[in-house]
């Protein structure tokens, strides 16, 4: 591994790190659009789609830790570049579950503030792809840092909307089972936040030891 060198934006594993992320970013935006258009006769459907683009997702991981395998120079650490597409993979695991829970569950209707949460969880996805495009910059902190925060702020505003509709949810839902289906997909939506947040502490890990 190379130290103090700015890493080559050409790179194939800078380059696929977002193209990975772009992936959730997908599924996020097909959920999102069946959440606002929502039509429980198509729940396997939408979790047909979804599971597609996660297959391919899966296909790229494989492809590049096939070549992390025989690459005997690597621009940051091997260890480091397997360890964040596993954490980029868990992303797109966490956003494709919503879409299998929609129907396991068979979802009649969406609970309370669905749409509004999954469309911060979008945005938190949207801003994850954003930091691992500028990725190759990471020596500039000036520059790269502001792309990690503002994925760390969408998390906390994630935090705060899931305590605002489980505290909304246990006032209003007496029947069991539509608190548990709420519960169900509040606390999905926020471990995409989650799992968004630790792409980018990890990546600003990776930075703060190759400086």
């Amino acid at each position: 591994m190379l130290k103090r060198k700015k890493a080559n934006k050409s790179n194939y594993y800078f380059d696929s790190f977002p193209v990975l992320a772009h992936y959730s970013v997908e599924c996020g935006e097909m959920i999102l659009d069946f959440m606002n258009n929502f039509d429980q006769s198509k729940l396997e459907e939408i979790k047909t789609s979804v599971h597609l683009i996660e297959h391919k997702a899966d296909d790229l991981k494989h492809e590049v830790t096939a070549k992390l395998l025989t690459e005997f120079m690597t621009p940051i650490d091997r260890e480091d570049i397997f360890a964040l597409l596993k954490l980029i993979d868990d992303v797109t695991d966490a956003i494709e579950e919503i879409s299998l829970k929609l129907y396991l569950y068979n979802y009649s209707e969406l609970p309370h503030n669905t749409v509004k949460f999954t469309e911060l969880t979008l945005e938190c996805m949207k801003k994850m792809e954003e930091c691992l495009k500028h990725f190759p910059d990471y020596l500039n902190r000036e520059l790269f840092e502001p792309y990690i925060m503002e994925v760390v702020h969408l998390e906390e505003a994630s935090d705060a909307e899931y305590i605002e509709d489980m505290h909304h949810l246990y006032l209003t839902e007496v029947d069991g089972f539509k608190r548990h289906k709420a519960e169900a997909m509040y606390t999905m939506l926020e471990d995409v936040s989650d799992r968004c947040r630790e792409v980018c502490r990890f990546v600003q890990n990776i930075a703060f030891k190759n400086i």
